[in-house]
């Protein structure tokens, strides 16, 4: 009976003095001098690091971590110390280290480790160049939220005796490191060394498009569902076939008026070849005939199927095939299952789902959008196995913003699709949970999904579909401000899109490279690609994507102070999202309205413009804009002294800052907190001391300057002045710090200038102290007239903990004064 091994999950990490085996030829001596120090200094960091050595093997050194976390710090040590070292010795004495480490399972015997986790770090070490630390994904998931680990993505690579490409990622030594080489620069020296890049391939192919025409329906007028849904099908599958551009159906129909002048529907939709045809459906039996012509409008091949709707799948994967045999192009091995596959689908089900489908694409009412729930959820009873309809179903979900039900559909049809075996149905439902996370506002779940996405299309070579989720990738580190990783993605995906020549999603990659660079506080590149993709948008006559982008325009120039030219743009956009009921864009409008009012010091319009954008919000359920918008009117209550007001929306923003894992304004609520209790008389001094240091440690980035000035001013309110004017140049630092980031000289001024909030932070605070000692002065007259009020330590009601000295619990809503 085979003995079972038990398994652990570990950090693993190999280690090669490099230039040993040259040297050792050279002169042996020498060489077993430096092997020796390289091993002393080597076994003590990983010692440091609770790490154990495994084995030496020669210039190679096997390891083992209990985290990912204590390998990399390891690694880093480890270089670090070597380059002091090799500063103090001569150049016939260098100690050049190339470092692999991968996070898997091993099982271990007489004290070795063994397994697929020690095959993989022993393969991602050979590729690192001296002074390197190279790791594997597994690795790079467990330090990504580590703020003073700095890593930069390599992509897939291929690994010696790795079946597949696996994701590689560097981590730099400190962060002048990784300023110092750029993403292009890392990959060229890989190309320089033969390093085979999976994502990176050079061909010079010429991209083959072709667009499919809306199928002519020769049957009865109730089958017109099903002549759509064939259509956009059998464009779905075309697209899957790696190196090809085919216009989704959408586009096709904008220019129907053309169809019968296919030479000029082939120049206006540019693409090479057409393909139209038409279909006679009875019963469950259809009928499909197709030609496909080129662009002198010759037929290059004329075709008919017929079949019945149990095996449409299969005679779509032979149209497909046929079509693509035409351009010379690789049938991908999804196709030639699905061509080998014997299961058939139910007549009944697909009918319900091409109905709903659609339904939803002319949907007009939320009783249209019930419908097609119905219509999907009728599909899965009668095939549980149809996987298309389940993923679909979860999308009219997300449409809806049921995310958690939506999720629940994906889990169902993951099972469905792990046990079939299709990867392109898996590929598809990662694709699906990353748009609901990012949707949901839950970003590191949607870029863990969006990358499992990318490793299955990559495998399957499907262009367009690989830069759809390179897209979403990017858009999803822009929002939890990770700029470059953002156009680094961004980037990979427009460099498809041009390769496609697509013009719609070119345009789409245009705008969402705007976000990174407002996130970074390049304001002026930023309004710059914005205004590019309105042209593009406006050109392509794509409406809500023109209104996004006159949406995002206003809202950078709000950022720099142009709020007359914002307002404008807003209400072009308004009209636009409302029309088209877009609840989440409309919140977003509003909100920024209410940032305008704040900085004309307009308090009672700020605080209507963010109520009624919290009522969008809410409808929307845009959670991560409560937050925001919620602090915002806090703010606006609390600079009009309306104290009670301000408290209620302050605490609630804290609330909902602390609940959430990761928020951009857990700090700013905190710091409004402070600014109120310290105008209320109510200053938890300790722990706004805490914070004041917390948040000078955490300001590398510059990316704290309200709050630095909030704090400011809590100094000031408290007599403290010398703080105040400590925090106050800490602050106008900070600002200069961004303003630098402005690569235009007119908006960078006007950023350090117009708005109201930096105005102030120039200001002479000698003029400000005195209006803050009348302010004290004011309210200690109107103390002493009032009875004491005690405030509770916690709630009597629920026992919750107030630290914060609010008025109102913030679990129960009890009061918490004893009057």
């Amino acid at each position: 009976m085979a003995v079972k091994r038990k398994k652990k999950l570990v950090a693993i990490m190999f280690t090669e003095l490099a230039g040993y085996n040259k040297l050792a030829s050279d002169d042996e001596k020498l060489a077993l001098q430096l092997l020796n120090e390289h091993d002393r200094i080597i076994d003590k960091i990983v010692d440091n690091f609770s790490g154990r050595i495994i084995k030496h093997m020669n210039e190679k050194i096997f390891a083992e971590f209990t985290s990912a976390t204590e390998a990399i710090q390891c690694g880093i040590s480890i270089q670090e110390t070597l380059r002091k070292a090799n500063e103090q010795n001569p150049e016939t004495f260098q100690m050049l280290v190339k470092i692999g480490i991968h996070m898997g399972e091993v099982y271990e015997k007489d004290g070795d480790l063994f397994g697929d986790g020690v095959n993989m770090a022993a393969r991602i070490e050979p590729i690192a160049a001296s002074g390197e630390i190279l790791t594997s994904q597994a690795v790079y998931n467990s330090i990504r939220s580590e703020k003073d680990i700095f890593t930069r993505d390599l992509g897939r690579i291929f690994l010696k005796n790795i079946k597949d490409p696996e994701r590689v990622f560097k981590v730099y030594v400190n962060e002048f490191d990784y300023n110092n080489e750029t993403t292009n620069s890392l990959i060229k020296s890989l190309v320089e060394r033969d390093i085979q890049l999976a994502d990176r391939k050079v061909d010079k192919g010429k991209v083959q498009s072709v667009a499919v025409l809306y199928l002519n329906n020769l049957g009865s007028s109730d089958d017109e569902f099903f002549c759509y849904g064939l259509t956009e099908d059998l464009t779905i599958d075309l697209g899957k076939a790696g190196k090809i551009r085919v216009p989704g159906i959408a586009d096709v129909m904008k220019h129907k008026n053309l169809f019968n002048d296919i030479p000029k529907l082939i120049e206006v939709l540019n693409v090479d070849h057409i393909v139209e045809g038409s279909i006679m459906r009875i019963g469950e039996m259809f009928r499909l005939s197709l030609q496909l012509i080129d662009s002198k409008n010759k037929p290059i091949w004329t075709e008919i199927w017929e079949g019945n709707t149990h095996n449409l799948q299969k005679i779509r994967s032979q149209v497909a095939a046929k079509v693509l045999e035409s351009f010379g192009l690789e049938i991908p091995d999804s196709f030639q299952k699905l061509l080998k596959k014997e299961r058939k689908l139910s007549a009944e089900a697909y009918e319900l789902f091409l109905k709903g489908r659609y339904l939803n694409q002319s949907a007009k009412s939320n009783m249209d959008i019930e419908i097609t729930q119905s219509l999907f959820k009728e599909a899965i009873k009668l095939d549980p196995n149809f996987i298309e309809v389940r993923y679909h179903y979860a999308s009219v979900l997300l449409q809806d913003n049921k995310f958690e039900k939506a999720v629940t559909v994906l889990d169902e049809a993951m099972i469905v699709a792990k046990k079939e075996k299709d990867f392109s149905a898996i590929a598809g439902l990662h694709n699906v949970y990353g748009l609901i996370y990012k949707k949901w506002g839950k970003y590191d779940q949607a870029i863990d999904s969006f990358e499992d996405a990318l490793a299955e299309r990559a495998k399957e070579n499907n262009l367009q579909e690989e830069a759809k989720i390179l897209n979403n990738l990017g858009q999803s580190y822009a929002n939890i401000g990770e700029s470059e990783k953002s156009l680094e993605y961004l980037n990979r995906s427009l460099t498809i899109k041009r390769e496609l020549d697509d013009k719609k999603l070119i345009a789409s990659s245009v705008a969402n490279m705007s976000f990174p660079y407002k996130r970074g506080g390049n304001y002026s590149k930023a309004i710059e690609l914005c205004k590019e993709s309105i042209e593009l948008f406006d050109e392509l006559k794509m409406k809500r994507n023109f209104a996004i982008m006159k949406m995002n325009l206003a809202n950078n120039l709000v950022y720099i102070g142009h709020y007359e030219e914002a307002m404008k743009h807003y209400k072009e956009s308004l009209q636009i999202v409302n029309d088209l009921n877009d609840y989440g864009s409309a919140g977003i409008i509003y909100r920024h309205q209410g940032i305008i009012y704040l900085n004309q010091e307009n308090w009672k319009q700020a605080q209507q413009s963010f109520i009624k954008a919290l009522k969008f919000h809410h409808k929307a359920e845009h959670r991560p804009a409560v937050e925001a918008t919620t602090l915002f009117l806090g703010q606006a209550y609390l600079y009009a002294d309306k104290m009670e007001e301000s408290e209620k929306y302050i605490q609630r923003a804290v609330k909902l800052a602390t609940r959430r894992k990761m928020s951009f304004y857990d700090a700013s609520s905190r710091a409004i907190c402070f600014l109120y209790q310290a105008k209320n008389d109510e200053l938890a001094k300790d722990e706004f001391f805490a914070f004041a240091k917390e948040l000078v440690s955490h300001n590398n980035q510059g990316r704290k300057t309200r709050e630095l000035w909030y704090v400011s001013q809590i100094f000031l309110l408290i007599g403290q002045k010398d703080k105040a004017l400590e925090f106050q140049l800490k602050a106008q630092q900070a600002l200069k710090r961004v303003a630098n980031k402005i690569e235009d000289t007119k908006i960078r001024e006007d950023y350090l200038h117009l708005p109201l909030i930096h105005r102030k932070m120039f200001e002479d605070l000698t003029t400000e102290t005195s209006s803050v000692q009348k302010q004290q002065e004011v309210k200690e007259v109107r103390k002493s007239k009032e009875e004491p009020q005690k405030i509770f330590a916690f709630c009597p009601s629920c026992g919750t903990p107030n630290k914060n000295k609010f008025k109102f619990c913030p679990s129960c809503g009890n009061s918490l004064v004893n009057d």
